[in-house]
């Protein structure tokens, strides 16, 4: 439980500060501060914290944080987005192969040298920088007017670039129009001002665009205005957002702009977008308003107020703390939280903008290749490389129709006979053991989405028996949850390829042990505690599926769920309720609450809870 602070010690306090103007915040304030807006209980061993540092490492929260005064003058303008930075114009990612340039600026020596997105530099004045890491950025960087070389791979050949250090202007906001005709929107953050400037641009453009391609990549986020207006620039005014705080309170947060834009989208991700770019992206997800293209996003799904003396002038004087509130969920009532956004295409970082430009690049009738999604036609350029191509089919599950054109006409197909006609490589995802399985379509879904693993040579053994470690580490990768910490079961040694996936599962209260401080790892798992665990892991992604539990049900779903035990029922029904639609991948009356669950009906499972909650297509 909280230990609440004396108010009449704390209102002593506020009233030296005011007259003191000492503002530098003490543990005691820190502590206040928490207890009336922290999102999570506050550890016990919070309360013996002697100094700020230590309290906020034992809080163990990332995104709860004071920062003194040039800390947060720093913090500001990082949000504001709009800087001038001493270098060569370039925003890049660190890969295991390089430096992957994900954009090069307008006006910068990088553009003029001839550097171009998707580049990896590999070395600096001579220096490796093969795998890419922090120190190697600073070899980039220097004072201004000093030159540095850097060696670029590019289409498998090597070659130097000598520039000159100077400032580059970087803007929050680029806007251009590519020569396919689609309009290209690249946002670095969510300012004040980027949701006038986005839909400044939407209209500037919107009459020749044939579509947009809108570009979040490394945009770590900013104000959720900013992303709720401009949500509502893409898709019309409506509730994109809902709050919820420590007592489960929920506020619902709208975008009131009216749509400046029907065209199709394709909106670029990657692990570094983050909070006010998945609140987008997700929206854009929720109401199959486009295609995501990249991979997996950062998954922050919780919000954060800073207090800081504009709001509580009582404890700042140019310092903040900023403090988690609240964890979020997106219109289709989903979380992003740790599970983050996965792409309608998930490919490689080093082609994500080459692919979404190809989807954006082609037309009918000069196309062969069409992906279709929730009514739109993606054409995809018939001069797009083949390499692009490859990924792209690659990357598309069983969910997403492929067309290619044969004789004047656009045929289904699967995209393993679209590259076959095409005449490019293939690299599937897809298992080659599951064609016979009543669940194929879901399986190669999961494998699609890298969701799943096989068991080697592209096999999954669906009928084979699924153990409770082999679940855990199903749902670890499903929510993108990992774990740091002492072990929680006795015989899950801590050396053990699944002991980080079960302790993850059971730190979040998703599974249970079997008693005596045992897990079982390789024991069966039965169709009632399977189904119960996903009704739990439903309950950790969805606002919506929390409705009340088995007594709210109608008679009939009450009837189906009598064979199961009265600790399951609740969970359980979290799978039938609270959505309008089952998140079930068998009706109950089909499954024997005994019976052991078979690997294939395992990824069927997950698979309905994610298609069900939109998550996935």
């Amino acid at each position: 439980m909280k230990k609440h602070l004396s108010r009449l010690a704390a209102v002593c306090l506020t009233l030296a500060l005011l007259v003191t103007h000492a503002f530098a915040l003490t543990v005691e304030q820190a502590l206040e501060l928490l207890e009336e807006n922290y999102y999570y209980d506050i550890p016990e061993e919070v309360y013996g914290a002697r100094t700020l540092e230590e309290l906020f490492g034992l809080l163990g929260d990332p995104y709860t944080v004071y920062m003194d005064e040039e800390q947060y003058a720093a913090f500001l303008e990082k949000l504001e987005g709009v800087v001038d930075l001493v270098g060569i114009g370039v925003e890049c990612a660190f890969t295991e192969e390089g430096f992957l340039l994900r954009r090069v600026f307008s006006d910068s020596p990088a553009l003029e040298a001839g550097l171009r997105a998707g580049d990896l530099i590999i070395a600096v004045d001579g220096t490796s920088c093969v795998p890419a890491g922090e120190e190697h950025r600073q070899l980039i960087a220097g004072p201004e007017g000093t030159d540095v070389t850097v060696t670029v791979l590019r289409d498998g050949r090597r070659e130097d670039y000598t520039m000159t250090r100077r400032p580059v202007y970087v803007p929050n906001i680029q806007v251009s129009l590519l020569d396919s005709g689609a309009g290209c929107i690249v946002c670095s953050s969510f300012a004040e001002d980027t949701a006038g400037t986005f839909s400044d641009a939407l209209r500037q453009y919107d009459g020749q665009a044939v579509c947009w391609l809108v570009d979040l990549r490394g945009n770590g986020g900013g104000f959720t205005s900013a992303a709720l207006e401009m949500t509502a620039a893409l898709m019309g005014p409506g509730e994109y957002l809902c709050m919820e705080d420590h007592g489960g309170n929920a506020a619902i947060q709208r975008g009131y702009a009216a749509a400046v834009t029907d065209k199709p989208l394709i909106v670029l991700v990657d692990a570094g977008s983050a909070s006010a770019s998945e609140i987008l992206s997700a929206n854009v997800r929720d109401a199959s308003r486009g295609l995501l293209v990249g991979s997996r996003t950062y998954g922050k799904g919780v919000a954060q107020i800073v207090l800081d003396g504009a709001n509580a002038p009582a404890y700042f004087d140019g310092d903040c703390l900023k403090i988690t509130t609240d964890r979020f969920y997106t219109a289709g009532g989903s979380t992003t939280d740790r599970v983050g956004v996965i792409p309608s295409l998930l490919v490689d970082d080093r082609l994500a903008q080459a692919v979404g430009e190809a989807l954006a690049g082609g037309g009918a009738g000069t196309s062969r290749l069409c992906v279709g999604y929730r009514g739109y036609s993606f054409y995809v350029d018939p001069n797009a490389p083949e390499e692009v191509v490859s990924e792209l089919l690659s990357a598309l599950p069983p969910q997403i129709p492929v067309l290619l054109e044969e004789d004047g006409s656009y045929v289904p197909c699967t995209p393993r006979q679209a590259a076959d006609g095409l005449g490019v490589d293939y690299d599937s995802r897809w298992f080659s053991d599951v064609a016979d399985s009543s669940y194929a379509e879901a399986i190669n879904a999961m494998g699609t989405y890298r969701l799943l693993g096989g068991t080697g040579d592209g096999l999954f053994r669906p009928g084979e028996r699924l153990t409770r470690a082999q679940l855990c580490a199903l749902l670890a990768r499903t929510l993108n949850v990992t774990y740091v910490g002492p072990g929680r079961f006795s015989d899950v040694p801590e050396d053990a390829w699944y002991a980080g996936e079960v302790n993850a599962m059971a730190a979040l209260g998703l599974v249970d042990g079997v008693g005596e401080g045992r897990f079982d790892p390789d024991g069966a798992l039965t169709q009632e505690a399977f189904l119960t665990i996903l009704g739990r892991a439903a309950r950790f992604l969805s606002y919506g599926t929390d409705a009340g539990g088995a007594s709210a049900l109608p008679s009939e779903v009450r009837e189906a769920l009598e064979p199961y035990a009265g600790w399951a029922r609740d969970s359980i029904a979290a799978l039938v309720s609270g959505r309008g639609e089952s998140l079930l991948f068998a009706p109950l009356e089909q499954l024997a609450p005994s019976a052991s669950v078979l690997r294939e009906e395992a990824a069927a499972g997950m698979y309905a809870v994610l298609s069900g909650l939109r998550i996935l297509p």
